[in-house]
């Protein structure tokens, strides 16, 4: 199926992919390269490959490198949705930019007693009836990949009474074992509880190695991806180290985070000819430390300041990095805006990865991040009663 190809989701080079002077996550990608050999050697054809962590911590650009490992070992690459796995005309969608599913999609319309398959927008979407994602798939020779990224919402608002749902569960069950005609490979990536997601649709026992945990960069792959971009890009003079060390005082690993403070420190190098001042060095702190915040700012984002209050007084109790029962923060939550409310906010933590279970624990999965509600929201008065209900005035 390589024949008439015409772009891959691992030349797409936007924000959640592509992530320059990759370094690191060797276990990971070796572990991977396995499977994908494993999977084209192995009579079972096929697996699942999640990887969960934390937001920040480089998934997508982990399934970047690996969808561009697998194209280098002859494997056709698709980034699909959650939507792909139960809407055939999602799927199609997505498979029609390559010239031969192209010709294969309108070989199928026309089986069906269309002229062909045409893609959406202002023209009609043939659903190809009697067709699924899974069987479309299926009509395929070559191994395939498929990538899924923020899986976390997997089988979000279905029931089991859904068509949607049973159909998003024999597909992942065909596809986790490997019954799908030929070697195939799912690779999701997603927040802390993805794992869950799976379980919730069947899936729970992963082979070795597949089921990675992702945590931050250890300091020596730190080291190197900081080094990079002072070198390569900023065309550093000098002994880099003082500023390397400086940065990874404030990152601690975190890729969004090195992110944030390596891309400064190539700008202020190169504006600064090459050379790196004291004052250089202050500049990329604080530049830094303004695009961290707005990270920050951008998980909590449609969370009100009383509720992230309401939670920061909790968490000045908690060191960083320290788990807590789930009612640690619910009671408190109930207490100032009742149990139903309270509920709906904590599953809009998770959901957004302010928090993240860990071994039916919690945690705040970006120390830093803690260490920053605290500073901002934590400090003051906490909040003392709940809110009265609404009520007609002058009753």
């Amino acid at each position: 199926m390589n024949d008439g190809h015409t772009s891959d989701w691992a030349d797409d080079i936007d924000d959640r992919g592509k992530t320059e002077y990759f370094h690191g996550r060797e276990e990971v990608l070796g572990a991977f390269r396995k499977r994908l050999q494993f999977t084209v050697d192995d009579g079972t054809k096929g697996t699942t490959f999640l990887i969960q962590a934390a937001p920040g911590a480089g998934k997508s650009a982990l399934l970047y490198e690996c969808a561009r490992r697998a194209r280098k070992q002859g494997w056709e690459t698709l980034k699909i949705n959650t939507k792909a796995l139960w809407d055939t005309d999602a799927m199609c969608q997505l498979l029609e930019r390559w010239k031969i599913w192209r010709a294969l999609l309108d070989a199928i319309a026309i089986e069906a007693g269309f002229d062909k398959w045409i893609k959406g927008g202002a023209g009609a979407k043939f659903k190809l009836p009697g067709h699924t994602p899974q069987s479309i798939i299926r009509l395929g020779k070559s191994p395939l990949l498929l990538v899924l990224d923020e899986a976390q919402t997997l089988g979000g608002g279905m029931t089991p009474s859904d068509a949607r749902h049973e159909t998003v569960k024999v597909f992942l069950d065909r596809l986790h074992n490997g019954d799908m005609g030929r070697p195939m490979m799912l690779l999701v990536a997603g927040l802390g509880g993805t794992k869950v997601a799976f379980q919730k649709m069947d899936v729970s026992r992963f082979k070795p190695g597949c089921c990675v945990d992702l945590e931050p960069l250890k300091p020596n792959e730190e080291r190197r991806v900081i080094a990079d971009w002072l070198q390569l890009e900023g065309k550093a003079k000098g002994d880099i180290r003082p500023w390397v060390d400086a940065i990874m005082a404030e990152t601690h690993g975190w890729p969004q985070h090195i992110a944030c403070y390596a891309q400064a420190a190539a700008l202020q190098v190169r504006a600064d000819r090459r050379r790196m001042t004291p004052n250089g060095l202050n500049v990329v702190m604080e530049t830094g430390r303004k695009e961290r915040t707005k990270f920050y700012k951008a998980r909590v984002q449609g969370i009100q300041d009383s509720v992230l209050r309401c939670i920061a007084h909790k968490l000045r109790e908690v060191p960083p990095r320290y788990s807590f029962a789930r009612e640690y923060l619910t009671d408190a939550l109930t207490d100032a805006y009742g149990e139903s409310k309270a509920e709906e906010l904590f599953r809009r933590m998770l959901h957004k990865g302010v928090l993240e279970e860990f071994d039916n624990m919690y945690v705040i999965p970006i120390p830093s991040m803690q260490v920053w509600l605290v500073e901002n929201f934590g400090m003051g008065q906490p909040p003392l009663f709940r809110p009265p209900p609404d009520r007609p005035m002058g009753t």
